[in-house]
């Protein structure tokens, strides 16, 4: 059987024009077959369609966000495959070899490594370019060149993550590719430790190609919610065009550096996941960014609801039918999927009763017309109301599809600041200026053991996490059994990865 990486050819031209509206680059939403990359605007079809790839069902638009990756860390009941649907069920309980589970994991597999080949071939293309063939000169082409090499990096980072072992568990031999080239036809496995240096140095060069890109030319609209995240219901007066616009929405400086200190972290590199966090963190100091108010975390009004909190988001995609994706697998026969353990949410907020991330997006909320008051209400669901307030709420954060907000960077500060340096009474004062911002009324102490703190922080990363695809590599990251609401599930070797696709291991 040919390897499946052979056939990742880019995808024909057609198949881009259905992008999101905010990434069309016409006025008129039409895009001609035959333009190339000898054109502004075919260079700009094909970045586009890279992250209308992106935001798929196969890969963040379901599997790595409230899909695969949220099942796999247990974020759902999985009592039986009625509760998830036979494929899921079967994923829940890490049985590789059941063919529904293959065929899934294949097209995550299949398409991750298509987006890597349309970078690849980005990347080669845009950089034989003169500054003089972009209308925003070098601005704009190292902006193309910074996100496509921090695209290439994530989309390695999360197949290697679902695919291979962890650093942790000191891994031998060979795990998968790290592919550089368009085309490769003869892709060289690596192991778990180079791949994960390649990963590193291509985010690193984006972080740096992406710098100037994001804190100069894109300052002024970087530094607002309504500038980096399009929103129907509101105008923004600051891009100069709808393809250098809305960087949030794209691979960009700040996203590059938090995900990095994510990078670090699953490595085990502590010193360098504290530098990047703290360095990401300067532009939530700085008011780029803000703590979502209670308001809008926690309200009987769907309109007033954020259930994206996209004012903390580093990066995002978007998949217009997010809601239809959903509801694919949460009405009619599949009524009883995706429903969180009654037993679980009591055990993870248990003492915090008040947390919004549980009253906001779980509880009953007053609010009528919801299907179950144990379902991720709001975040994948679709409000129940057709009003015209609730209906800009719908159309501003439904399609969103959450990759790294600037929480995830204070846990990674935390937990290095508690098993590295040694800063416990630091800790415990951030610990509760988080949990505060999510409605948490219970201090944690300062005579507070550091093991505790630890297992309060991990609760918390599982809190803020629950079906946006991070669980499951936290406890992977950590190599510790994975809690299902009613006790810890064992997690052999073997649980952690999927296998390779078939065609894939004939050589190794």
């Amino acid at each position: 059987m040919k390897k499946l990486i052979y056939l990742l050819l880019l995808l024909p031209l057609g198949f881009f024009n259905s992008c999101d509206e905010f990434l069309d680059v016409s006025s008129k939403q039409e895009m001609l077959q035959d333009e190339t990359f000898e054109s502004q605007n075919g260079v700009h079809m094909y970045v586009n369609g890279v992250y209308r790839l992106l935001s798929e069902t196969s890969l963040y638009g379901r599997e790595l966000t409230w899909g695969v990756a949220s099942v796999l860390g247990n974020n759902y009941n999985s009592t039986s495959s009625s509760n998830l649907g036979t494929n899921y069920y079967n994923v829940s309980k890490y049985t590789w070899e059941y063919s529904g589970v293959q065929t899934i994991m294949t097209n995550i597999w299949a398409k991750g490594y298509n987006v890597i080949a349309n970078c690849n071939n980005i990347i080669q293309e845009i950089s034989k370019k003169d500054t003089s063939f972009f209308e925003f000169g070098s601005m704009e082409k190292n902006m193309i060149l910074g996100e496509m090499y921090g695209i290439r990096a994530m989309m390695h980072f999360d197949l290697l993550r679902l695919f291979a072992p962890a650093p942790v568990t000191n891994p031998t031999g060979l795990a998968m590719p790290y592919v550089t080239t368009y085309p490769d036809h003869q892709p060289e496995h690596k192991s778990v430790n180079d791949v994960l240096a390649s990963i590193i140095a291509d985010m690193e060069k984006a972080k740096g190609i992406l710098a100037p890109v994001d804190t100069i030319f894109c300052l002024s609209w970087n530094q607002s919610t309504s500038g980096r995240i399009y929103q129907s219901s509101t105008y923004s007066s600051a891009p100069p065009n709808d393809f250098v616009s809305y960087r949030g929405m794209r691979m960009n400086y700040m996203a590059a550096t938090g995900l990095l200190a994510r990078m670090y972290l699953y490595k085990g590199d502590y010193d360098k996941a504290y530098e990047r966090a703290l360095e990401a963190l300067e532009f939530v100091n700085a008011g780029w960014y803000r703590w979502t108010s209670s308001s809008y975390q926690y309200s009987s009004n769907a309109a007033s609801q954020y259930p994206k909190r996209f004012d903390e988001l580093l990066l995002c995609f978007s998949n217009n039918n997010s809601y239809d994706n959903w509801e694919a697998y949460t009405t009619g026969s599949y009524a009883n999927c995706f429903v969180m353990n009654a037993n679980y949410l009591a055990s993870l907020f248990k003492g915090d009763e008040d947390d919004y991330r549980l009253r906001g997006m779980y509880g009953t909320n007053g609010v009528t017309g919801r299907y179950n008051n144990n379902k991720r209400w709001l975040v994948w669901e679709r409000p129940q109301s057709t009003s015209s307030s609730v209906s800009a709420s719908v159309s501003d954060q439904g399609p969103l599809l959450p990759l790294l907000r600037f929480s995830e960077l204070y846990h990674i500060q935390l937990e290095c600041m508690l098993l590295h340096r040694n800063e416990r009474r630091e800790a415990i004062e951030l610990l509760n200026t988080m949990r505060a911002k999510r409605g948490c009324k219970l201090n944690i102490e300062q005579e507070t053991t550091k093991e505790v703190l630890l297992e309060i922080l991990y609760n918390d990363i599982i809190r803020e996490t629950l079906t946006e695809g991070q669980t499951f590599f936290m406890f992977k990251r950590l190599n510790r059994d994975i809690y299902n609401g009613a006790t810890n599930i064992e997690m052999k070797p073997e649980n952690w990865y999927a296998p390779l696709p078939d065609g894939e291991t004939s050589y190794l």
